[in-house]
């Protein structure tokens, strides 16, 4: 099969098309939480302060049994969640005496209970967490501009690289908020592995295009692009498989706690190699002949037409023109003269 039939750069504004289909929905769901109060993100107590506790029952129970004990002492909304025989409780901030009391509430109505993990996070020191994890995905991406624009000398490569990021970035929140799944901790490890497995990808493919582009070719710079991505097409497809597999693993034998981790790398992981080959490159593409355009305008536009050949007197002194050279008109008025 010939590149040509595989023309991916050639197809790139409908890659731009399906990444807004990707982008919008999340966008929408962020904006309508936001609206109606629950918040953009449901926020983990990491971020927002409150009480976890994981606990272990002996008897069969259901959700039901205890969030009606769980409501008797922590008002507002909790969040509740069952496997097999343990239950993971999130509500707001709780003191000593009414967590002790809801724990012996717990085993008084269903048995023995163990509690297997009690964290409490204020809120204060929550939304400085929250602060800080956005700031370190910030200071990642600019920090990421300045190295690959060191190592590609051309600012083009750290730009769209980092606008395939943000890409990626924006899909992964957007599928948070339409799940509502947790925002914690984990959540900002899966945005620093989807940053660092996408450039990666991102990077692969430009240095092929930077291999080829030092063979100077006369091959226009869209065909060298695509022809580059071809090159590298199978080595981008066979590592993300490779990866969603083995996460797809921990998703569904890894326990309810790492679920929500997995599923955010896997979705991560998918849109990375998406966007390195539909976006990052051809944002590349789009962007040189942009440039090319604008250069031979500037060439059109300094360039000033020839000027036209003026007649020339003859000087003072100078040769007339020979009586040859003048008309018969001419002639027989100079006759007369003489």
């Amino acid at each position: 099969m010939t590149p040509r039939l595989w023309d991916v750069i050639g197809a790139r504004k409908w890659g731009y098309a399906l990444s807004v289909l990707l982008i919008v929905p999340g966008v929408i769901a962020l904006i309508m939480n936001a609206a109606g109060g629950r918040g953009a993100l449901n926020w983990g107590i990491d971020f927002t302060g409150g009480d976890l506790l994981q606990l272990k029952l002996e008897r069969p129970f259901t959700v039901g049994q205890i969030r009606a004990v769980v409501d008797q002492y922590a008002t507002g909304e909790s969040v509740i969640q069952k496997a097999e025989q343990e239950v993971f409780i999130r509500t707001r901030p709780l003191k000593t005496q009414a967590r002790s009391d809801l724990l012996a509430a717990l085993r008084r109505d269903l048995g023995t209970v163990r509690v297997l993990r009690e964290e409490t996070v204020g809120p204060k020191i929550g939304r400085e967490l929250r602060n800080i994890a956005i700031l370190a995905v910030v200071i990642g991406l600019a920090l990421q501009v300045l190295y690959i624009s060191y190592r590609f000398k051309s600012i083009r490569y750290a730009l769209t690289a980092d606008a395939a990021l943000v890409h990626d970035l924006l899909v992964v929140t957007g599928i948070f908020a339409l799940t509502r799944m947790e925002v914690n901790s984990t959540f900002v490890a899966v945005l620093l592995t989807v940053v660092g497995y996408s450039i990666n990808d991102t990077i692969v493919v430009y240095d092929r295009i930077r291999e080829n582009l030092a063979l100077r070719t006369r091959e226009p710079f869209d065909r060298l692009v695509n022809r580059s991505l071809l090159e590298t097409l199978a080595r981008s497809l066979t590592t993300g498989l490779s990866a969603i597999f083995a996460i797809a693993a921990v998703y569904v034998f890894g326990g309810v706690t790492i679920r929500d981790f997995a599923f955010g790398l896997m979705a991560g992981i998918v849109t990375g190699s998406y966007s390195s080959i539909f976006n990052a490159s051809a944002l590349l593409v789009d962007w040189h002949l942009r440039s090319e355009r604008r250069a031979g305008r500037s060439q059109q536009g300094n360039a000033s037409p020839p000027a036209a050949a003026e007649p020339q007197e003859p000087a003072l002194g100078s040769a007339s023109p020979s009586p040859r050279g003048a008309s018969p008109s001419a002639r027989r008025r100079r006759s007369r003269r003489r």
